[in-house]
């Protein structure tokens, strides 16, 4: 059972004591009626700019690795426009790293800690793995939660998936990419082209294959770097005992991803791929891509923090676009006048992301 803590490091609270706070202007959303004026990351009095506090955003963290790209994310977000906060899960050993917890508040992003959540011991063994994500499902202080990974970044205002429909006890999420183009021996063998959800999306307007009892079995499957989620213990509870009962369990390899696709399998509403554009997709899925129109662009595997030098293909080149984010907050936490955060900076994000 996931028990959560309050809040962790308000930044208001935390900013006051880094002597000057970090600030960047976004544009407000464009639904809101003050559209045309800004808003800041933490403003002058080290004050959050007003959201709806109903609903948020949040994406896991476990260590100090994706800190570069939870910057990023978070960055991209509020230049968004979003009404809705970013709140990022923290396991126990990451609210034990003072030094970080301190990053997170110069970064203006607050905590959510966790427990650690994992199978059932079976035959003596545990499927570890990034089971914390199932969390979220038990935040019934909020009406929504979306789930994000940490290795995205928001291109446009994403806020409709706080707002799109879902009957009770359904998510939304997108499909997962099965072409396997890099031809990995550990995905399933009907993980081919011909049997991706994608190929059969309609290419022109990127509505997403209808799932029906006669659908192929690979467009069951989800991708869980997004997921539109209304928190219920009940379905909390249900994910709990899936994973420590499940036979499937131990061979798991994409773990809460899998799970999800078997306990909501025929209950959950796929997204355009806009919502959740897998990196590779833009070479293995060209007739359905357009670059205008993706909303998130999610970085799976390598990831473009590991090196500031990429490939200029169809895949690699999209790592510019982290890069220019991440030069707009680099410059604000390196010309900070407080050195407190220009310390955290080299203490908590430098070794994290590739310097050359």
């Amino acid at each position: 059972m996931v028990t959560l803590g309050a809040v962790q490091n308000e930044p208001q609270d935390v900013c006051r004591n880094l002597e000057s706070p970090l600030v960047f202007q976004y544009p407000i959303c464009s639904q809101s009626p003050m559209a045309m004026m800004t808003t800041t990351l933490v403003d002058d009095e080290g004050q959050q700019p007003q959201y709806d506090p109903t609903k948020i955003w949040t994406t896991l963290l476990t260590n100090r690795a994706y800190f570069g790209g939870l910057l990023v994310l978070n960055h991209s977000l509020r230049k968004s426009g979003s009404r809705y906060q970013l709140k990022v899960m923290v396991t126990r050993n990451v609210e034990a790293d003072e030094e970080y917890m301190r990053a997170f508040a110069a970064a203006g992003i607050p905590t959510i800690v966790v427990d650690k959540i994992e199978p059932a011991p079976r035959d003596g063994k545990v499927n570890r793995g990034t089971w914390e994500k199932l969390a979220p499902w038990s935040f019934t202080e909020y009406e929504r939660v979306v789930l994000l990974d940490s290795d995205q970044i928001i291109l446009q205002n994403i806020d409709y998936m706080m707002e799109v429909e879902l009957p009770d006890g359904w998510i939304a999420s997108t499909h997962a990419c099965t072409c396997n183009p890099r031809k990995l021996a550990h995905y399933s063998k009907d993980w081919i082209p011909k049997n991706c959800a994608f190929t059969a999306a309609n290419q022109t307007t990127g509505e997403p294959a209808p799932i029906t009892e006669s659908s192929p079995n690979n467009h069951h499957l989800l991708n869980s770097g997004t997921v539109v989620i209304r928190p219920s213990m009940q379905q909390y509870d249900a994910l709990i005992d899936a994973m420590n009962t499940h036979p499937d369990v131990p061979n798991m390899i994409f773990f809460d991803q899998d799970l999800l696709a078997i306990v909501y399998r025929g209950k959950w509403k796929p997204l355009p791929y806009i919502y959740n554009a897998l990196k590779p997709m833009r070479d293995c899925h060209a007739s359905l891509w357009r670059d205008e129109d993706v909303k998130i662009l999610h970085y799976i595997l390598n990831k473009p923090w590991k090196s500031r030098t990429y490939n200029n293909d169809r895949i690699e080149s999209t790592h510019k676009l982290w890069w220019d984010e991440y030069a707009v907050i680099e410059k604000k936490w390196v010309n900070s006048p407080s050195e407190k955060i220009r310390e955290l900076w080299k203490n908590v994000v430098v070794p994290v992301v590739a310097q050359e």
